[in-house]
């Protein structure tokens, strides 16, 4: 029985494989630019890479998509912007018959075009596996949006600058650890200068002349996924302290991998309101809340922080990554500093709570998030930056 599903899987993905190849062949052939990311579902990271594409959306770009995503929500955008195909039923299969000529297939495509001038890849493992692979004459490019302590990544960072021409950080930080990285591997200086920063943004112009309501609920809010990483257990612990405290004020959740832990969140008295895709209702909840949460154990920079400052919304986060580089601690947001997560949690409470019970100080911290953001997250620069990275050869 086992052999028999083996081999109806063979088949099957045979049969997906043949499919790639008469229907994507000439799109990858004709392309300019050819991508290589994960996933099209709701994530900061599939954002900033929708917006990468949108940057370039004067180019013919081909965008394969190497895993299987949880949900759809950016696909249609991608597809109204690039040629797009996933090949994650092929990959599935686990056939390294399977894997091999598919690889053979895409690198052959590439390789012989002659329209296509650069490669790109970001937080997908199957770039890597074929860009050494890839001819010298064409742009080879990276983005690295954040490392943790210990990076998994980290051999695959050293073992592909050979091949990079260019490899993207999205803030100082990130360009720090990445030296320290070659520095630690010993590898010559001249790899750092492929280094790249270029800053997330997002349209300001939303924000110019929003001010929040004075007399709205005081509401504070954890928006993305539920992960190890990101901690949402955290929120829930100083949310159920501080409704303890002061059940006047609000705490909400949105994102995703959330509905298996309703019990939990509703225990501690948060509201959850979904997964939320629409960028008006996005907006509006932004609006709506005094602070967001950001309780992770690493980032890069979170978009939501980006998203959320423009509305005068306080970012109250972990010190992690390149946070502390934008945000000033009871200036412009509020930083969490500390290794214990029972210590993490009583900061977080003080933090919050000293917001609630000076509110005078809390519109302060709030107008300075608003001017900070429309002042240091405009979009314009982002976008400008990859064009010029790949711009087209004359």
């Amino acid at each position: 029985m086992k052999q028999l599903k083996t081999i109806y899987k063979f088949f099957l993905g045979f049969y997906y494989f043949c499919k790639f190849c008469l229907l994507e062949t000439n799109k990858i052939r004709n392309a300019d630019l050819v991508f290589f990311f994960p996933y099209y579902h709701t994530g900061g990271a599939e954002k900033v890479h929708l917006n990468i594409v949108k940057a370039l959306e004067k180019q013919n770009i081909y965008i394969i998509f190497t895993h299987l995503s949880a949900t759809k929500n950016y696909h249609s955008a991608f597809k109204t912007l690039a040629n797009i195909v996933e090949i994650n039923n092929i990959k599935n299969k686990k056939s390294a018959v399977l894997n091999k000529f598919l690889e053979n297939k895409i690198l052959k495509i590439i390789n012989k075009s002659k329209s296509i001038h650069s490669v790109f890849g970001s937080n997908t493992d199957y770039f890597y596996q074929l860009l050494p692979k890839i001819k010298s004459d064409i742009y080879k490019v990276d983005l690295i949006h954040a490392l943790s302590e210990n990076d998994p990544r980290e051999l695959q960072f050293v073992n592909s600058c050979q091949f990079i021409d260019s490899r993207i950080c999205i803030n100082t930080k990130a360009k720090e650890d990445l030296i320290s990285i070659y520095t630690n591997n010993k590898l010559s200086k001249k790899i750092s200068d492929k280094l790249v920063i270029i800053q997330n943004g997002v349209d300001v112009n939303k924000g110019l002349n929003y001010k929040k309501d004075d007399n709205r609920i005081l509401k504070f809010g954890f928006i993305g996924r539920w992960s190890a990483e990101k901690r949402p257990e955290i929120f829930l612990d100083v949310a159920k302290q501080i409704i303890h405290k002061h059940p006047e004020v609000e705490f909400v959740m949105a994102g995703t991998g959330m509905k298996s832990n309703l019990s939990k969140i509703e225990n501690s008295g948060v509201s959850f309101l979904g997964e939320i895709t629409d960028p008006k209702k996005l907006d509006e909840l932004y609006k709506s809340l005094t602070a967001v949460v950001i309780t992770s154990v690493y980032e890069g920079f979170p978009m939501v922080i980006m998203e959320s400052m423009i509305f005068g919304t306080i970012p109250i986060a972990t010190n992690v990554g390149g946070i502390s580089q934008h945000i000033n601690h009871m200036k412009n947001g509020l930083l969490i500093s500390s290794e214990h997560k029972s210590s993490i949690v009583e900061r977080f409470i003080e933090n919050i709570s000293y917001l609630i019970e000076n509110e005078q100080y809390l519109k302060i911290i709030s107008t300075n998030a608003n001017n900070y953001a429309l002042d240091n997250f405009n979009i314009d620069k982002f976008n400008t930056s990859y064009q010029v990275l790949f711009r087209k050869k004359p």
